[in-house]
């Protein structure tokens, strides 16, 4: 089995989508809302020129970590780790842990000291996965609705 990690491109896009909404247990159908919506998103994120690393086995995409500059007060200049997924068969097998990894170091390398994340409230999966990772909750937050974690390097 071979594990890479790489920058996403553009036609990543619908199998990033995917993931996302398969790992959150929601429909995938091409024809909805919701699909349009994050494709959107995720094609702006490469538009803004914000980081999306894709982990694929056997050259197939099984996660993806996007990262982009933190713009909120108190923790400007973190990186903010906006979304990290993992298709559901993958998780749990350290997959997860690989692309936060690469992901932070890759960070680390392009000058940031710290990161950002944020977990919402009753998702005790990722909190539990964040903090055995070396990330602390935040008392301070982003967003109402969910726990801010950080981790500096």
């Amino acid at each position: 089995m071979r594990v890479d990690i790489r920058p996403a491109i553009y036609s990543d896009i619908p199998k990033l989508v995917r993931i996302k909404l398969l790992a959150r247990g929601e429909n995938c159908n091409p024809d909805s809302a919701r699909v349009d919506s994050e494709t959107r998103y995720l094609t702006a994120f490469l538009d803004d020129k914000e980081s999306i690393f894709v982990q694929l086995v056997d050259k197939v995409p099984i996660s993806f970590c996007a990262v982009k500059d933190c713009s909120v007060k108190p923790f400007w200049g973190y990186a903010f780790i906006r979304d990290l997924y993992v298709l559901p068969e993958w998780q749990s097998k350290g997959f997860g842990k690989k692309l936060l990894m690469h992901t932070l170091r890759t960070m680390r390398g392009k000058g940031y000291m710290n990161a950002v994340l944020e977990t919402s409230e009753d998702n005790n999966l990722a909190q539990r996965f964040y903090e055995k990772f070396g990330f602390v909750r935040s008392k301070a937050e982003i967003h109402s609705g969910y726990f801010t974690y950080t981790i500096d390097f």
